[in-house]
């Protein structure tokens, strides 16, 4: 446990089964004040490890510990934490300063220390002109925020919130997670927060762990996770990438080499166990690639040791602030790149044969061993792929 920790899980699994685990050796740290996402898909652990903090679900090994103090024997009434669920689990039969109040009642809190906390809380999501109406007559945005002042009204060390934006509508979602975000500045609260969205999970917190079949793939910063993924299936799965397929070959300089399967050779940062002869995926985001407009600017690309492929253009969406350009690699493969639209920007036309660039230190070559379970439906050409044949030696490229 750091002697910054907070929240600490150590060691920590879950099976219901006993054969099958839903978390496996969980380490997690978790800052006073920090805002913490954990976000993966359906299945993958994080909502099992928020229900484990809250004390709705005991680990099957491993310690669980808020402030220095295991949690293990704790209710979860006893455990300081407050709780906001997807669905508000609000009382349809209580007003909203009932149902706000009803945490104090629980701890047994003087009416007119009720009264005072509840209009307070209130007051802090702009809806004390409410308290005297039901969860009915409510919109679902306003019957969230009471489930949010409900799980803040008893000051408590931790507020957990499981998907809570999941049943609102993308402007209501939007309001909220900056309310939340609001909320967690002014009161410096310690947040851990549920979610499958990774545009919510990037704006909102101060660091992201990402989960995958019970583990963590990778824990860090939002700007970390986006520009520096671990993994291919962190890279995947947090924000949109093109994801290369190819095969690792020796390079002398700093940069990891990989031989696209129509003999092609592109470069990048090298991620962690990398060797010579092994397949491997290139990880570019849509925004870090180009369109090479004219022969001049290809060739003006290759003198800056810049990436270059060539493509053909096979579809232009428009998305308002930008085009996508989805272009087909001679060996299948698609690449998406993202031009904003603006008046400096042309759009090829569609079925031309062109150039995509990017530089080398905006791209990631990552090792094999995660390109096919966290591969999407773009990538059924790599998998069909082969490659030029290398001889397998240890890679003395760069380094994670």
């Amino acid at each position: 446990m750091s002697s910054q920790s907070f929240i600490s899980f150590a060691g920590v699994s879950k099976s219901y089964d006993g054969l099958h685990s839903v978390v496996e050796g969980l380490d997690l740290d978790v800052a006073r004040g920090e805002f913490v996402s954990l976000l993966g898909p359906s299945g993958s652990g994080k909502t099992t490890t928020l229900m484990m903090l809250a004390g709705f679900e005991s680990p099957t090994r491993g310690e669980i510990r808020l402030a220095g103090k295991r949690l293990d024997d704790k209710p979860p009434h006893q455990r300081d934490i407050g709780m906001v669920f997807q669905n508000y689990a609000l009382f349809p039969h209580m007003t909203i300063a009932e149902n706000v109040a009803f945490p104090l009642s629980v701890r047994r809190v003087s009416r007119s220390e009720q009264k005072t906390r509840v209009m307070r809380v209130l007051d802090m999501v702009e809806l004390s002109h409410l308290a005297g109406r039901r969860p009915s007559q409510l919109s679902g945005g306003q019957q969230q925020r009471v489930a949010l002042a409900r799980a803040l009204v008893f000051e408590p060390s931790v507020v957990l919130m499981d998907e809570p934006l999941g049943a609102l509508d993308k402007r209501l979602r939007e309001n909220m997670q900056y309310e939340i975000m609001r909320l967690h500045r002014e009161l410096s609260l310690t947040i851990v927060y549920v979610t499958h969205d990774q545009n919510e999970a990037l704006t909102m917190s101060n660091r992201v762990a990402v989960f995958s079949d019970g583990r963590i793939q990778q824990a860090a910063t939002p700007t970390e996770l986006y520009e520096n993924a671990a993994n291919a299936f962190v890279a995947n799965f947090v924000g949109e990438n093109n994801g290369l397929t190819g095969r690792v070959i020796p390079d002398n300089g700093e940069w990891a080499a990989m031989q696209l399967a129509d003999g092609g050779i592109v470069f990048g940062r090298a991620g962690a166990g990398l060797a010579v002869g092994d397949t491997a995926m290139l990880a570019l985001r849509p925004e870090r690639a180009h369109i090479a407009a004219t022969p001049d600017a290809e060739q003006e690309a290759a003198r800056q040791n810049m990436n270059v492929v060539h493509a053909l253009v096979e579809e232009l969406v428009y998305c308002g602030d930008h085009h996508r350009v989805h272009l087909k690699l001679g060996h299948g493969e698609t690449v998406v790149v993202k031009v904003p639209n603006t008046q400096h920007h042309d759009l090829p036309a569609l079925g031309r044969p062109t150039a995509v660039t990017w530089h080398r230190d905006d791209c990631k070559v990552l090792p094999a061993a995660e390109v096919l379970r966290a591969a999407g439906p773009s990538d059924s050409a790599a998998r069909s792929a082969t490659f030029p044949s290398s001889s397998a030696s240890p890679l003395i490229a760069g380094v994670n």
